[in-house]
């Protein structure tokens, strides 16, 4: 089949598309872990040749160097192509190199009279280029709807940190502190492999027009992109049921042990990556007390909450300072301290004053 311009692509994806949602239809899906479920997220990247690596990536588990001249060959290429050496560095990197569903937002919100978009910031070429993008995602807009192309953004960074684990540039509690957002989002996004797996063919096909400046003569490109789509469609995404992350707590109340003594406001404001996802606290500062509640001032983070997720209050609970403690008690010599003080955790696992009153 000849796919020769943007309406025939669109044509075949959403009959694709019908397909699949048909086929779905009386199916017994195969439940997935939660670990599974991040690993499938990033199944386009597992069947990349990756430029270091002897073999694929494995679908269902972690890839790791063969040999010390791969993993040394493959720190070598993080280094030069992203300027990765650990995991801020990769976490950065992974922010700024798949992003195209933040330009998918912003087109979003000019299509439904949400935007400020000023063309005066912009130089002419630069403006030419963006309201061609601009133009050429809304046609896909009918397929992926607000959740855009997020499912491309995220298969490539989960597919990064995967390379970053493959040579020890990051650890495995590292990987999981890394990608656990991004399929937290992916589960809230999309309902099903279906709407994840169109996101990703149109946000493939997005980037790909990126990438050869606005020229949609990209049929050679499709055809790799919705091979592999359908591929994996056939083998691994078409049985296999969405996951929900829970939205629990991690440590119930009557499981809390009493580790601090505090004489005055005890009470926080901490993000669910440490409540909920138990990941460390990586990033706590003290604010001057908000009078409305018993508030000590200190809010903690895990560290790598971007904008959206920190702005969206259901993110974030007010919890008393002890309970922080028993999900990281590395917390607790530093509590004292005052009222616009910033630390920032260390390779060690202590905390470093970063901003000071």
């Amino acid at each position: 089949m000849a796919y020769t311009t943007t309406e025939k692509i669109l044509g075949v994806i959403k009959d694709y598309q019908q397909k699949l949602y048909s086929d779905s239809i009386g199916k017994t899906l195969i439940p997935l872990d939660q670990k599974l479920f991040v690993l499938m997220l990033s199944a386009v990247a597992s069947c990349r040749k990756w430029p270091t690596f002897s073999e694929p990536m494995e679908f269902d588990g972690f890839y790791y160097c063969k040999s010390i001249e791969e993993r040394e060959k493959t720190v070598q290429w993080l280094n030069d192509t992203y300027g990765i050496q650990d995991w801020v560095s990769l976490e950065s990197a992974c922010r700024a190199q798949f992003n195209i569903n933040d330009e998918y937002k912003h087109f979003w919100a000019e299509w439904h009279n949400m935007s400020d978009f000023d063309e005066n910031k912009h130089e002419p070429s630069e403006l030419f280029k963006l309201k061609r993008c601009n133009a050429y995602a809304k046609r896909f807009s009918g397929i992926v709807g607000e959740s855009g192309f997020y499912a491309w953004d995220c298969n490539e960074r989960i597919g990064l940190c995967r390379c970053a684990l493959a040579c020890n540039v990051i650890n495995e509690d590292e990987f999981w502190y890394a990608v656990i957002p991004y399929a937290k989002k992916a589960a809230a996004f999309f309902n099903n492999w279906t709407e994840y797996g169109m996101s990703y063919l149109c946000g493939f096909l997005y980037h790909t027009y990126q990438h050869f400046n606005c020229n949609e003569e990209i049929s050679p490109q499709f055809k790799v992109g919705f091979g592999i789509t359908q591929f994996l469609f056939d083998n691994h995404w078409g049985d296999k049921a969405w996951f929900e992350f829970s939205n629990e707590y991690a440590i119930q109340k009557n499981e809390m042990k009493n580790l601090l003594i505090w004489d005055g406001p005890d009470l926080c404001i901490a993000t669910n990556r440490i409540t909920v996802d138990r990941f460390p606290v990586g990033y706590m500062y003290r604010e001057v007390p908000d009078t409305n509640f018993n508030d000590s001032g200190w809010r903690f983070y895990q560290g790598n909450e971007d904008e959206e997720y920190a702005y969206d209050l259901s993110n974030s609970g007010l919890h008393s300072l002890n309970d922080i403690c028993n999900y990281d008690p590395a917390v607790l010599p530093y509590l004292s301290l005052p009222v616009g003080t910033g630390l920032i955790r260390t390779a060690n696992n202590a905390f470093e004053i970063i901003e000071r009153p």
